[in-house]
């Protein structure tokens, strides 16, 4: 079978972390013996082959002739950029007037109004801006597409999570009935391997990019002044709002235990470096699932969230994790399974095996039998 994935961006040598859980998948459906070529929608021309897989960065238009040479295409966050050689719209447009198999995994900004994300808002100008053109110019195309393929016998939605489905329900005021999959995003559990890490216990990782108020750094800030003095927390990641958590921290007279390293980690390492640490702090704002949150339970440490969105439907507090919505409560948690290394070791087993029923083997598997059935129709 002949595969065309097509997503807005793709990791390369210069960004490895771009829409990173595109290319595993593309990766593994290779050694899984599937033909897999990457499409994105770019001004200039270029090909390119990142760690095995070929990926064609093309307009649009010249996306849409290649693609009926592949059985099927595969959508991952296609973005629709009004006025840009890179928008992905062109393809949608395809896709609703020709019998062309297709499966969209809805990971979802693609589908979410702005106002859906309002901690983002600021009230300047340009997040008006960026309002108008989400819910005015791109959310009507998208419903329209949904709307007009959900019924065809060869197209399909997967999506990570129940809430990920029903939110797209929400937004685009619709109802798919029962043409839709749940299949996660797969975990890499060869590369994350399970270690007991207790001896750390009081280390804590906090991995977020700090771009975006939705992975809700300032709540992993806020816990940690909760928490015995001997806890410390490390921070990694880059973005615009490291000062704003720097300012943060010192606020909370925090600033001898907790770091903001403003880098990111080799995902080859991540194993490694997750050994350093005996807990993972990842609370959110808004997640349709929680990679990072997934890999760090598959590794054997103590993870900890929030209790919105999808997060419950891949943590249950006090069995494979802690999850919480008052600090408090969350903090004392947190100490509570790290009083003995019997009642740590319970809660991270836990979280292993429900991250190996989601191992991307299993996941992708289910994907390309999807994959498959709809090319055949």
């Amino acid at each position: 079978m002949k595969i065309a994935v097509i997503s807005s961006r793709y990791p390369s040598k210069n960004n490895p972390y771009n829409h990173m859980f595109v290319h595993m998948r593309c990766v593994e459906m290779k050694n899984q013996g599937e033909f897999v070529e990457v499409f994105v929608p770019g001004k200039t021309l270029n090909t390119y082959i990142h760690e095995g897989v070929t990926v064609k960065v093309l307009p649009s238009l010249d996306i849409i002739n290649e693609i009926k040479n592949y059985d099927v295409s595969y959508l991952h966050l296609l973005n629709i950029y009004p006025f840009s050689k890179a928008n992905g719209w062109p393809i949608y447009k395809y896709l609703m007037k020709n019998n062309t198999p297709f499966i969209m995994y809805v990971h979802g900004s693609e589908v979410q109004k702005y106002g859906a994300r309002m901690f983002e808002f600021n009230y300047k100008f340009t997040d008006f801006l960026k309002w108008f053109k989400k819910d005015a110019l791109v959310i009507p195309k998208m419903k329209k597409f949904v709307n007009q393929t959900k019924n065809k016998k060869n197209a399909a939605f997967i999506f990570p999570s129940i809430w990920m489905k029903d939110d797209l329900e929400t937004n685009l005021n619709l109802s798919l009935s029962n043409k839709y999959s749940i299949i996660p995003n797969g975990i890499d559990t060869n590369l994350f391997e399970f270690r007991n890490n207790y001896s750390n216990k009081h280390k804590i990782l906090t991995l977020r990019p700090l771009s975006s108020k939705k992975y809700a750094v300032d709540i992993a800030i806020e816990i940690m002044q909760y928490l015995p003095d001997n806890f410390s927390l490390d921070i990694y990641g880059k973005g615009h709002y490291e000062k704003q958590y720097k300012k943060q921290i010192k606020q909370l007279n925090l600033e001898k235990r907790i770091s903001i390293k403003n880098t990111f980690i080799d995902r080859k390492n991540l194993n490694d470096f997750f050994s350093n640490y005996g807990v993972f702090l990842a609370p959110t704002r808004m997640d349709a699932q929680g990679v990072s949150m997934c890999e760090a339970m598959a590794s054997g440490l103590l993870t900890v969230s929030s209790n919105n969105t999808a997060i419950p439907e891949f943590v249950v507090n006090k069995q494979s994790g802690i999850v919480g919505n008052n600090l408090q409560d969350v903090a004392k948690n947190i100490t509570t399974y790290l009083k003995s290394e019997k009642s740590y070791k319970e809660i991270t087993e836990k979280a292993r095996s429900k991250m190996e029923d989601i191992t991307i083997k299993k996941t992708v598997t289910k994907e390309i039998v999807l994959l498959k059935e709809i090319a055949s129709l």
